[in-house]
């Protein structure tokens, strides 16, 4: 029995000592009843559908979990970050391939220490999100069938001791005890850390160390399906090596691997495609219907810009209608043209969700209702208005919105009526409604300010092109 004592300390001696080895992280080869995915150690998959996700040690997560770079100050997922065409093409074809759900995910997102620290607070917070709402929207699972672990480090000094010790830095002991003499508080950390060597040392971090602490990263947790079959696939490589899983023992065992780096995927393959121009219809105008008047329906044609980055669209909206109904002397005829700046509040070049706008305008009209009821004239304005975008497509090249316009928009016309209104003789031809003087009449002598609600629309998209995209290089990694 006394033997057995001393194997398990030299055993879990052994282990503390390569986990504090210089550029070296201690993988297990379970946890629980999860084994690590070949090539993906921060996919954990289990062959039980049942099987609990474990907690996951902030040792263990620094040493695995991988995500998107972020630019200074920014929260928004660049479209050629490694990790989301890794995600994309490779890890999430292979996850349903071998019939994996989701079953968790562990999402933790930083910032670099330079800057406020309440403007860090913020950027920790929305990077998370950031690397969530990803996930969740590439998943063909509804939210609530999986759990989220979200967690935002402001300042992550753990892990810029866990990169420095990977690179052999000859401060990295300096950098980690003073983490320790502060009591891992973050804002006390970062005023000493900016005078020791007088600066020097915090330069020289800020080049080296701190672009690499703008991240989001993911720990990802997979079951098996219940109802999944296997089905004769073609072998998937070294990459799947790890299904179908045998249970876990009692006492795992570890093993130590290198924590890999981030690649894209391999030379030549394309890389997700880029929404650069969609076409839409508001279908309350193509089905418009005027008191008074009848069904008018509008031709209605809407074109999206959609740039490469950021969170701004540019569109135009024209609407034509020309009913004329001469027996009853009615008519509805309109021209009008609006362009608009949109701004989504989910950035990175996904364009989707809920969006802002301003807009200008500008009409020409002729409306009659009667043989004694008729307007014509032209106007302008502009305001502003709000949406909101849902997927009708797993692609979601295929949309439907929702919007509303408010602002001005003010108008000159002039009223016209069916005959001579001088005489009322009704010689086949309309006149402006004017009964003074031919030599003092002067066009549009009537004007008309609104101001309210301009426009409500109920959109059908489609994404029409994209944007061409070059193949990621082949081993680039973080």
């Amino acid at each position: 029995m006394g033997g057995v004592k001393i194997t398990r300390l030299i055993l879990l001696c052994l282990m503390v000592w390569l986990s504090l080895w210089p550029g070296r992280a201690v993988v297990p080869d379970s946890i629980g009843q999860y084994r690590p995915l070949p090539d993906y150690p921060f996919v954990f998959v289990s062959e039980r559908p049942d099987a609990l996700p474990p907690q996951l040690p902030d040792s263990l997560f620094n040493a695995v979990a991988e995500g998107f770079r972020f630019e200074v100050n920014r929260t928004d997922i660049r479209p050629d970050d490694p990790f989301l065409q890794r995600y994309t093409r490779h890890i999430a074809p292979l996850l349903a391939r071998q019939g994996m759900q989701l079953r968790q995910v562990d999402v933790r997102g930083t910032a670099s220490p330079e800057g406020s620290y309440e403007n860090n607070r913020r950027l920790g917070r929305e990077r998370t999100r950031r690397l969530a709402d990803f996930l969740a929207e590439r998943l063909d699972q509804p939210a609530h069938s999986y759990a989220t672990r979200t967690r935002s480090v402001t300042e992550d000094y753990t892990h810029l001791v866990a990169l420095m010790r990977a690179n052999n830095d000859p401060d990295a002991e300096r950098v980690a005890r003073l983490w320790e003499d502060c009591g891992e508080d973050e804002q006390l950390c970062k005023q000493r850390l900016r005078l020791l060597d007088g600066g020097r040392l915090w330069q020289r971090l800020t080049g080296e160390y701190f672009p690499r602490l703008r991240r989001a990263r993911v720990v990802i947790w997979c079951s098996r399906r219940p109802d999944f079959v296997p089905q004769d696939l073609p072998p998937v490589a070294a990459t799947a090596t790890a299904l179908p899983l045998p249970p876990a023992p009692a006492l795992p065992t570890t093993c130590v691997l290198p924590v890999p780096p981030v690649r894209a995927g391999p030379a030549g393959t394309p890389a997700a495609r880029q929404r650069l121009l969609a076409v839409r219809t508001n279908l309350l105008l193509d089905a418009f219907y005027l008191p008074q008047f009848g069904w008018a329906p509008s031709a209605n044609v809407q074109v999206e810009y959609f740039p490469r980055r950021g969170h701004y669209t540019y569109n135009a909206s024209f609407t034509f209608s020309n009913h004329r109904h001469w027996q009853t002397c009615e008519f509805f005829q309109v021209r009008d043209l609006r362009l608009s700046l949109r701004r989504y509040f989910k950035g990175g070049a996904r364009f989707r969700g809920a969006y802002l706008d301003a807009y200008a305008q500008g009409a020409v009209y002729g409306i009659g209702l009667s043989p004694t009821k008729g307007w014509q004239g032209e106007g302008g304005g502009g305001g502003l208005g709000a949406g909101y975008t849902f997927r009708l497509n797993r692609k979601g090249s295929l949309r439907l919105e929702c919007s509303v316009q408010a602002g001005a928009f003010y108008t000159v016309y002039d009223p016209y009526v069916y005959g001579d209104p001088t005489n009322g003789l009704h010689d086949g031809y309309y006149y402006y409604k004017y009964t003074g003087q031919w030599e003092t009449f002067r066009k549009r002598r009537y004007h008309k300010l609104w101001l309210g609600p301009t426009e409500v629309g109920l959109h059908l998209t489609y994404d029409l092109l994209y944007h061409r995209t070059a193949a990621p290089r082949k081993g680039g990694g973080l």
